[in-house]
């Protein structure tokens, strides 16, 4: 256990200048950020590198990203990305893990790792002089490139994801979640849960988790954020540094495109429970597409806008059969969904499918009104800036925009973006490519729904 008045030493010094400086990297001018001055380059080994220099904060921030999120499962050993992504902290270099986080928390250095469907990322936050950084991405390095991979460690964290699988069985939003993806994405890798299933996380060998870190931890698959107090000789050392001892290897290849759905289709989730989670998806489509801007903006309008939304104004407002109901894009790199949610009685249900199924044709026939579109372009634009307000949003910005391959100008863009979307553009987008006559039906409750 890590010494309280060393974790106490640190923390509070990084919240006290970060309280005296401020975390924002962005001067905001008007209601837009200005560029993001994006530098990009690739390393000898392939690895894709973003940098951007701040200097309001002695703090840098680096973020390594890997193709290797859960769709690069090998099939019937689901789960193991999540195993291999929950052992990277668990000791490297032959030490153990309470000594690396000892060795960390000494540097008021900060490590963390994240898995989802696409990708996996290992994150380091340092202060940015070289008495702190330089030791701290040693460390990082290590992670990286030499962990232990323990059997005991293996067996342990196999354990905590089997019960992180069934706590998720406890959760009729999870449950939800997990059957709209298993349908929307029926024979796609996208369609597992990232923890995979009992049976498949239980057949998953400690061999399995080195086999699959051998392949996609590479630098070729990998994209490296750099933000913060450092300049660009020293991020290209920096990114040098956080890869060294990774083989080259290669990126991982581009996944199959997203089938999608060709007929409607209901699935009911039994749960016990006096309101029932609903999804009402349809097919969606890949974030790189050029109708994004809008389907967001007109996704804004109609349910993604919090109570100003066209749906919570129908299904809660009007008739109070939710407490809260949205509908949100799923775009990803392969393919997408577009979705209606709402947590509602179980005798409502019937009446809160047809509903939103009638507000989204009503929408898709109309398009929005010129005040509703001028409220969303304003709310988007005006809350920009708070995406961009720190290093670590920064960095998290950079990550998408590395791993989606959008352009080094996307956040000087994003706002005339946004203000170019009219109501024909979204009328267009949502008609085009949204089929009402093939749509999933998600009910995680005591009854099963009737077929749309």
């Amino acid at each position: 256990m890590l010494p309280t008045n060393i974790i106490a030493k640190f923390r509070g010094s990084l919240l006290a200048c970060t309280a005296l400086l401020g975390m924002s990297s962005v001067t905001i001018a008007g209601d837009a950020p200005s560029v993001l001055d994006i530098q990009h380059w690739e390393t000898e080994q392939g690895a894709q590198v973003y940098f951007y220099p701040t200097s309001n904060l002695p703090m840098v921030d680096i973020r390594v990203s890997f193709d290797a999120g859960s769709a690069r499962d090998p099939e019937a050993l689901e789960g193991t990305a999540a195993l291999v992504s929950a052992m990277l902290t668990e000791g490297s270099d032959g030490q153990s893990a309470s000594t690396m986080a000892y060795r960390f928390a000494e540097l008021g250095a900060e490590i963390s790792t994240g898995v989802g469907s696409e990708n996996a990322s290992v994150r380091l936050r340092s202060l940015s002089q070289s008495q702190y950084l330089n030791p701290a991405v040693s460390l990082f390095n290590k992670t990286l490139s030499a962990p232990n991979f323990a059997a005991d460690t293996f067996e342990r964290e196999q354990r905590q994801q089997l019960q992180s699988i069934s706590a998720r069985q406890q959760s009729p939003r999870a449950l939800a979640i997990d059957a709209l993806r298993e349908v929307m994405f029926a024979g796609h890798p996208y369609a597992h849960p990232t923890t995979g299933t009992v049976e498949s996380v239980e057949r998953i060998t400690l061999e399995d988790v080195q086999d699959f870190y051998q392949r996609y931890y590479v630098a070729a698959n990998a994209d490296v954020v750099i933000v913060g107090d450092v300049d660009r000789n020293q991020a290209e050392a920096l990114a040098d540094s956080v890869l060294a001892g990774l083989p080259a290897g290669q990126a991982a290849p581009a996944l199959p495109e997203v089938s999608g759905l060709a007929e409607s289709f209901v699935k009911h989730v039994p749960f016990p429970s006096e309101q029932s989670t609903v999804f009402v998806a349809y097919n969606g489509i890949a974030r790189q597409h050029e109708d994004y801007f809008p389907l967001y903006v007109g996704n804004h309008i109609f349910g993604g806008g919090g109570f100003a939304s066209r749906l919570n104004a129908e299904l809660r407002q009007k008739r109070g059969l939710a407490y809260s109901v949205s509908s949100f894009l799923m775009p990803m790199r392969a393919g997408g969904v577009y979705a209606m949610s709402i947590q509602t009685r179980n005798d409502a249900v019937k009446e809160a499918v047809a509903l939103m199924q009638t507000q989204l044709q009503a929408f898709i026939d109309q398009g929005p009104e010129a005040e509703e579109l001028k409220d969303a372009i304003a709310n988007i634009t005006g809350g920009f800036p708070l995406r961009l307000d720190s290093n670590s949003k920064i960095t998290g910005q950079i990550g998408a925009l590395a791993f989606y391959g959008l352009p080094l100008d996307y956040f000087d863009q994003y706002v005339d973006h946004i203000r170019a979307v009219d109501s024909t553009a979204i009328q267009a987008a949502f008609a085009k490519h949204i089929d009402l006559d093939e749509v999933a039906v998600i009910v995680v409750g005591p009854e099963a729904p009737e077929q749309p």
